[in-house]
């Protein structure tokens, strides 16, 4: 599945191996550690193509202060609705579709490690 139309989106999490397998299983992204500039901290850039599309922030769990993330969904546009549908179902994700006809429109809304919401747009 291909992601356009975003720049990067970043995440704190004190869930490293589970985020980093959530985007590169479920959206296909690639972990390219040595594409990840040394900023001092731990982290990863998960890649679509060429392009950093999510960073992330490994951090201690103490550091999250009890507060939830800020973020209400990332959206990204996509590709082959059955085959994503397919690949959650294989990967045992729960999820929830939408469909909507009035501006052809699939939608596919899952739920990362952190409780960020995805959104997967799939135009047609």
């Amino acid at each position: 599945m291909a992601i356009q139309g975003l720049d990067h989106i970043n995440i704190d999490t004190f869930r490293p191996d589970e985020t980093v397998e959530f985007y590169t299983q479920v959206l296909g992204l690639e972990n390219r550690p040595e594409r990840r500039p040394d900023f001092g901290f731990p982290g990863a850039w998960l890649f679509s193509g060429d392009r950093a599309v999510v960073h992330l922030n490994f951090i201690d769990e103490d550091d999250r202060f009890g507060q939830r993330s800020a973020f209400n969904h990332i959206a990204f546009e996509g590709s082959d609705f059955d085959g994503m549908c397919a690949t959650l179902d294989g990967l045992g994700k729960e999820y929830r579709t939408s469909v909507r006809d009035e501006i052809k429109l699939r939608q596919i809304f899952v739920d990362d490690p952190n409780g960020v919401r995805v959104e997967i747009n799939i135009s047609g």
